[in-house]
């Protein structure tokens, strides 16, 4: 019997599970099944790039969330911003009321125009981290020239309109003259009054002002437009880039500040009316939309865009109570601000559902990339604690085994030595 060959193979195997020993005790104090490269090459670099990937995920969520309360900022100041247009148009309605005084609307200017200038105090101030939200430089968006809006516009009896574009889509249209400074805060009523048997043609009152005095006074013009036309008698009728009626300022210049066509009038259109005002151009600070880094993936970006909300963007800039044009202008400024403010607010609020969405996207393929990671890089603790306890048998086994056979090899030398003395 080969003992001590016996001896050999145990201490080899014995060497190789106390290795194995040693491997499976760390891993199961580190919890990971590949502690270094040796323990699985290809699936240590798979798991460092999985890692990688939650890692970038992670910081995404959180660069979406401060994106998200940014968002929350800008929110909270349009609020303020609405209050303040809301006051506005109650002091406006409540201008146009007779029953007030000069001194009554002359206090109620002046809190339209502190309350213009607390509009334009939110827009530039407002900020996150230092960083603009309100003053256009948060915004991609392209700015508007000098704005047309026209609040009412009576239809005609021949299917046109009391202010006519169907000639020429271009009209009205703004002059030059108009974008001079303080020149484009003008408003314009047309107003169909009569209709003359005699003359067969129909009168209607021109009246055109603007909200800044520089503008010089208010026009008012009667105009005779012949039945069943739309045009003065004896006039050529208007063309495209040839409009028919023209509108200037009274300050001593005369610029051109307005062009316009008519519908074709008949009796059955007295007592109707069309209204217009002008506001300048839109406004903004250097900059473009906001974006965060998902990291969901290279290049992987978020946009936020926030237009200008300064009083001019908005156009209550220059908001004058006075004369019945003045306050009409007026009301339909603020109510223009409103909705403008309104459609804001919802753009900003869908790019917080957006946000809020990417965030959610980002969790769980945050989750399911480091389920991944962990599948490779993690140890399974059952199964390793059975092959721990199992070792620790072999080791034992083999141990024992290693000092029996020296305890065997010892008496079998005995036994040959007393042979070989007898």
């Amino acid at each position: 019997m080969d003992v001590r060959g016996l001896a050999d193979l145990a201490l080899s195997a014995g060497l190789r599970t106390q290795s194995e020993l040693q491997t499976l005790t760390q891993r199961l104090s580190s919890g990971l099944r590949i502690t270094s490269s040796q323990d699985d090459p290809s699936g240590l670099a798979i798991a460092t790039s999985l890692a990688t990937k939650v890692q970038g995920l992670d910081e995404g969520s959180r660069q979406i969330q401060t994106a998200a309360n940014a968002l929350s900022v800008a929110e909270g100041a349009m609020a303020g911003i609405s209050d303040i247009l809301q006051r506005m148009r109650a002091l406006v309605v409540q201008a146009r009321s007779d029953l007030q005084s000069v001194a009554d609307r002359g206090m109620m200017q002046s809190e339209l125009t502190q309350l213009t200038l607390e509009i334009n105090k939110i827009a530039s101030n407002t900020n996150f981290n230092g960083r603009a939200l309100l003053d256009g430089s948060a915004s991609s968006a392209l700015l508007l020239r000098n704005r047309i809006l026209i609040t009412t516009n009576a239809p005609t009896g021949s299917g046109t309109s009391l202010l006519d574009q169907s000639v020429d889509p271009n009209q009205p249209s703004l002059w030059p003259g108009a974008f001079l400074p303080g020149a484009s805060q003008m408003a314009q009523s047309i107003t169909v009054d009569s209709y003359d048997p005699v003359t067969d043609t129909v009168q209607i009152t021109v009246v055109f002002g603007s909200q800044d005095a520089s503008f010089g006074p208010e026009q008012t013009a009667a105009v005779q437009i012949q039945n069943g036309s739309n045009v003065q008698p004896g006039n050529l009728p208007p063309a495209p880039g040839a409009p028919t009626f023209f509108q200037s300022d009274q300050n001593g210049a005369g610029n051109l500040m307005l062009s316009f066509n008519v519908g074709q009038l008949s009796p059955q259109d007295v007592g109707k009316s069309a209204f217009l005002v002008t506001l300048p151009g839109q406004q903004a600070n250097p900059g473009g939309t906001l974006y965060v880094n998902t990291g969901n993936a290279e290049g992987s970006v978020v946009g936020i865009d926030i237009p200008g909300l300064s009083a001019v963007n908005l156009g209550v800039n220059n908001v004058q109570l006075g004369t019945d044009l003045q306050n009409t202008a007026a009301e339909y400024r603020v109510d223009y601000a409103i909705q403008a403010l309104g459609a804001v607010r919802a753009q900003v609020g869908a790019q917080t559902v957006s946000l809020q969405e990417e965030a959610a996207s980002n969790q769980i393929a945050s989750v399911a990339t480091q389920a991944s990671e962990s599948a490779i890089r993690d140890l399974n603790v059952g199964a390793t604690m059975t092959q721990f306890v199992r070792d620790q048998v072999l080791v034992n086994f083999q141990t024992r085994l290693i000092a029996d056979s020296e305890h065997l090899s010892q008496i079998y030398a005995t036994l040959v030595s007393d042979a070989l003395v007898h």
